[in-house]
């Protein structure tokens, strides 16, 4: 059995494959149709006769080996010297079966859930949808060269990656906190749009009364001072449940982003992003999880399309709709690249780009996000930069260039106008 390649070799072998996935013939094209319990398998030759048309693979360490035993007779029968596999992922049962084919010398790459959604509907034109069909539709997308590389990070950056899941699921307790204070407790203790009295604010858990502005405190007090009206004891106890839950979470972020930190302070991309404005300990933490390693990518459209922040554009005829960020990827990227450029602006040289690009907007409403957009995207080709060199940020080079007075997208050789605002989310 082979050992697992380097995710650099495995990149490399990736790039070729893409090459010549539509041309060449002399191939094994394995699609795999993953489920919890059971795979099925279609095993084909590139661009010829199905070999065999459906293969139930138990998930199983059993089902595997025998699964593969099937794969190399197959391959003894057609000829072919190469064996390339295709899964479209579903949740995480997709990775022991990838890292058994990759041990055993066949290259798995994966299809994204939208093209095979996508293209599943053309291969007999019904709406239809079983495991057999699913696993003909990888096939074909592989005979296409329609295909990702499957990335299997280990050591530093596959415990990154999973802290950084861990955190975002306890950001989004905290923030699931607040909405229920805004939207059901705190209706109940009188009318959204008026302040609490600071009698009734008084009788709230610290944790809760954070979720108040500071200068509404007392405003809504009645001009004579009465006893305190003790809070219902529903109520009250749901408040309690409340503020246990935000400590909670508070504690459970905490911990994370200490482990986040010792964890991603051994690399070295990860100094050279703490150079960068905006960019704190825990967010360049987060660049490095979603990046992976910048060796994977060859041009710096590719981070772009990663952090959903390339530009796109319906027309048609004489129409043109109006330019747009795409918004796929990564949106944890984006989200990181977009906080990194809020902290940016704290810097005078860079709070003066954002007064520019919003100026050329011309009273946009949007136009205060629009530019901190604009301004991640640069601050992604500044990731590139010093990632790819390996020297840190050097902010004479960068926040000295002035800013284009027009548009900064260009469109089929013309700059965006005052009609063609720049790009949104």
């Amino acid at each position: 059995m082979a050992s697992m390649r380097s995710n650099g070799d495995r990149i490399k072998r990736f790039r070729e494959l893409k090459a010549t996935l539509r041309t060449q013939r002399d191939r094994l094209l394995v699609g795999i149709d993953i489920a919890k319990a059971q795979h099925v398998a279609q095993l084909r030759v590139a661009h010829g006769q199905i070999v065999v048309p459906k293969v139930g693979i138990p998930n199983t360490t059993a089902g595997f080996a025998a699964f593969w035993r099937q794969v190399q007779t197959a391959q003894r029968t057609t000829g072919c010297a190469e064996i390339v596999c295709a899964v479209e992922p579903t949740g995480t049962y997709h990775e022991a079966l990838g890292r058994f084919l990759e041990q055993h010398g066949a290259d798995v790459v994966l299809v994204a859930n939208q093209v095979a959604h996508a293209n599943r509907r053309t291969l007999d034109g019904t709406w239809g949808k079983s495991d057999p069909k699913d696993a003909h539709n990888l096939c074909e997308l592989l005979e296409r060269g329609l295909v990702l590389f499957y990335s299997l990070p280990e050591g530093p950056l596959a415990a990154l990656r999973r802290l950084v899941r861990l955190l975002r699921r306890a950001r989004v307790e905290r923030a699931a906190c607040k909405v229920r204070w805004r939207n059901t407790l705190r209706p109940c203790l009188g009318p959204a749009g008026e302040p609490l009295p600071a009698a009734v604010l008084a009788q709230l858990p610290a944790a809760v009364q954070a979720f108040e502005r500071p200068e509404d405190a007392g405003t809504g007090s009645r001009p004579r001072a009465r006893r305190p009206v003790p809070l219902p004891p529903g109520f009250a106890a749901e408040c309690t449940d409340l503020t246990a839950r935000l400590t909670a979470a508070a504690r459970r972020i905490a911990t994370l982003e200490a482990a986040l930190v010792q964890v991603a302070t051994p690399l070295p991309a990860y100094l050279l992003l703490l150079s960068l404005p905006g960019v704190g300990p825990t967010l360049a933490a987060i660049l490095l999880a979603e990046i992976g390693d910048i060796a994977w990518y060859t041009k710096v459209s590719q981070l772009r399309k990663l952090a959903g922040l390339d530009i796109i554009w319906v027309e048609s005829g004489q129409w043109a709709g109006t330019p747009r960020i795409s918004r796929a990827g990564r949106p944890l990227l984006r989200w990181a690249l977009y906080q990194a450029a809020l902290g940016a602006t704290k810097r005078p040289a860079w709070r003066a780009r954002r007064a520019a690009l919003i100026a050329k907007r011309q009273g946009d409403r949007f136009a205060f996000f629009k530019a901190t957009v604009e301004l991640a995207a640069k601050l992604l080709r500044l990731v590139w930069g010093v990632w790819r060199s390996g020297r840190p940020y050097d902010p004479a080079r960068v926040e000295a260039r002035p800013v284009p007075a027009r548009g900064g997208t260009a469109r089929r050789g013309r700059a965006l106008g005052p009609r063609q605002p720049a790009p949104r989310d």
